[in-house]
């Protein structure tokens, strides 16, 4: 466990939880808000649709790696510190975003902001390190409503900005944001201190034989990867076909479906229980079915708004709380090394959204919308059949230990 000022080993304030679910929340939607704002930005800049969706992939892109580069820095650093830092380069790419001049320019500035807002992912095991064994999963998935929260806030609140201000005037607020989260960090984060004192370049060689040596992690990786995939490829996406007939609605309203999304918020809780009482493994089983259903759904009823949103809130739930799940699993392995186990875990989980949102504009532009479902149900499906191919998650703990 890490040494914390103040902090007690049988546990963790609410407070302290709160801080790290808000934080979480407005830094992870530094990564999302530019997919409802696509439309808006292409037509500034006289890009296609295919094209702005670059901005999407590319910040994604840039998560990964900073979740690659970066994350790991967690175990050897003091945390408060290196999140302020972030949070400080975080504001300087905001608001480079809103002067941009050119799309060059903007494409740039989004793979930087998604490359040093990985604030939540140094926080995640951070909290898992505070929690006690029994209430783990609680911690974490308390601490995923944030997140969620701050992944589908993001479209709904960019989409209102964009219809009333403008795309560059949500920059601005994110960059005035995060300015506010400084301030608690600084005031209210306790210090920690990095259990490893390997220097960086160690720390970065030891990721690969890491990943090769344990297959729990490598399944996690996968199967949250694929899962994310799939639900980045809805939410890019979800903005062209509501542009369209018979919807045809602005961006406010795809980020509007959002804040029904945010609903799933309060699944990772209840899957953070069932972790505690039933495993990880019934947990995983249970989130991609909820994910599988959606795409089902979205198939079967595109025509229908309430499909869609319906559809919205399962796929949600199923990708948020599978990420939890996942996290409870890899944070067994080592506690010494929970920032690099999660950086690893991320980054898969990242290529896979970045992959997601590529994939999603490519199915749209030849596919529209049948394609976007098929392509999603298809991603699920390999997750799941990577699942309940090969020895359970659980199992493989047990036969660890």
């Amino acid at each position: 466990m890490d040494n914390v000022n103040g902090a007690k080993s049988s546990g963790i304030s609410r407070g302290l939880v709160f801080l790290m679910a808000v934080t979480c929340g407005f830094t992870v939607a530094n990564v999302y808000l530019n997919q409802t704002l696509l439309v808006s930005m292409g037509n500034t800049f006289h890009v296609t649709a295919a094209q702005a969706g670059i901005i999407a992939t590319l910040a994604q892109v840039g998560y990964a790696a900073g979740n690659l580069m970066l994350v790991p820095l967690g175990d050897i650093f003091e945390r408060r510190r290196l999140i302020l830092n972030l949070l400080l380069l975080v504001c300087l790419c905001s608001a480079a975003a809103a002067l941009a001049v050119n799309f060059p320019w903007l494409v740039i500035a989004n793979l930087l902001l998604g490359f040093f807002t990985i604030i939540p992912q140094i926080i995640v095991p951070f909290a898992a390190g505070l929690s006690s064994e029994k209430e783990r999963g609680k911690v974490l998935g308390n601490v995923a409503i944030g997140l969620v929260c701050g992944i589908l806030g993001a479209r709904l609140i960019s989409g209102i900005v964009d219809t009333q201000y403008g795309w560059r005037t949500m920059y601005w607020i994110t960059c005035a944001a995060t300015i506010i989260i400084m301030v608690l960090i600084r005031f209210y984060l306790p210090k920690s201190k990095g259990a490893n004192t390997v220097n960086y370049g160690k720390l970065l060689s030891s990721l690969g034989p890491l990943f090769l040596q344990e297959k729990v992690l490598r399944k996690a990786c996968l199967s949250q990867g694929l899962m994310f995939g799939a639900f980045s490829l809805f939410w890019t996406t979800l903005v062209f076909l509501l542009s369209d007939p018979p919807y045809s609605y602005g961006s406010q309203v795809a980020g509007m479906i959002g804040l029904v999304g945010i609903g799933g918020a309060f699944a990772t809780p209840i899957i953070g229980r069932i972790i505690d009482s039933k495993g990880a493994s019934f947990a995983n089983t249970l989130c991609m079915s909820l994910s599988l259903l959606a795409f089902v759904l979205f198939l079967a009823g595109q025509s229908f708004l309430i499909a869609i949103i319906i559809g919205a809130l399962l796929v949600t739930m199923g990708t948020q709380a599978n990420q939890v799940a996942c996290q409870a699993i890899i944070f067994q392995l080592s506690a010494e090394m929970r920032s690099r186990l999660n950086g690893i875990y991320m980054v898969s989980t990242f290529l896979g959204g970045a992959l997601g949102s590529y994939l999603g504009v490519l199915a749209w532009t030849n596919f529209h919308w049948i394609g976007v479902c098929v392509l999603g149900i298809i991603m699920i499906g390999i997750a799941f059949t990577s699942l309940i191919t090969s020895m359970s998650p659980a199992q493989e703990m047990n036969a660890k230990s």
